[in-house]
């Protein structure tokens, strides 16, 4: 950081030395047109210098939607704290069964799991389901890897297999209708 502040000690110095030795010539530099006189009586200048326009948007934009939504969040938490507060344990009465959002002790945490949280109960029971088919699929994989196996060690089978075909109903349809025309060509 001293390095720093050193640095622009020394830029101001080295600037103002420029200026002095530019301004004494009277020349049309870039550093005299950056500068504009404001008028003949004194030493009255305007440095001509980028616009802070984009960077005090940012930060006015910024502010506003900050407060568009921190303002209302800060009063619904205040005012959840202060009037309705945490609940309280009590007795669970007979034949009831809890929801799984009533376990949770502040409003926000319960209005959060009623309505953007699955039961974990259901979601337990998804996870389960999954690894009885993962393993359902795995023993099904190991079954057929274990007969291809023993066919290959063996190598007494042909290997037929089945390709299931759509080809049944059109076949049966085809009889069918040669039976019809049998009948009434008389030959059955």
């Amino acid at each position: 950081m001293i390095v720093f502040s050193t640095l622009r000690n020394f830029n101001t110095l080295a600037s103002s030395s420029i200026k002095k030795v530019f301004l004494s010539n009277k020349k049309h530099n870039a550093i005299i047109e950056a500068i504009r006189k404001m008028s003949d009586h004194g030493d009255r200048t305007m440095y001509i210098t980028s616009s802070r326009f984009q960077y005090t948007k940012f930060k006015d934009d910024l502010h506003f939607y900050v407060s568009l939504g921190a303002i209302p969040l800060i009063l619904l938490i205040l005012y959840t704290n202060i009037f309705i507060g945490p609940a309280t344990l009590t007795e669970i009465p007979e034949g009831y069964e809890p929801k799984h959002w009533e376990y949770y002790k502040h409003p926000i945490s319960r209005f959060i799991a009623k309505h953007f949280h699955e039961d974990p109960q259901l979601e337990h029971e998804k996870v389960l389901h999954l690894l009885w088919e993962e393993q359902e699929n795995w023993k099904w994989s190991d079954t057929i890897r274990k007969v291809k196996a023993l066919m290959a060690e063996r190598d007494d089978y042909k290997a037929w297999y089945y390709i299931p075909s759509e080809q049944g109903r059109h076949i049966r349809w085809s009889r069918k209708e040669t039976d019809e025309l049998l009948e009434r060509l008389g030959y059955r």
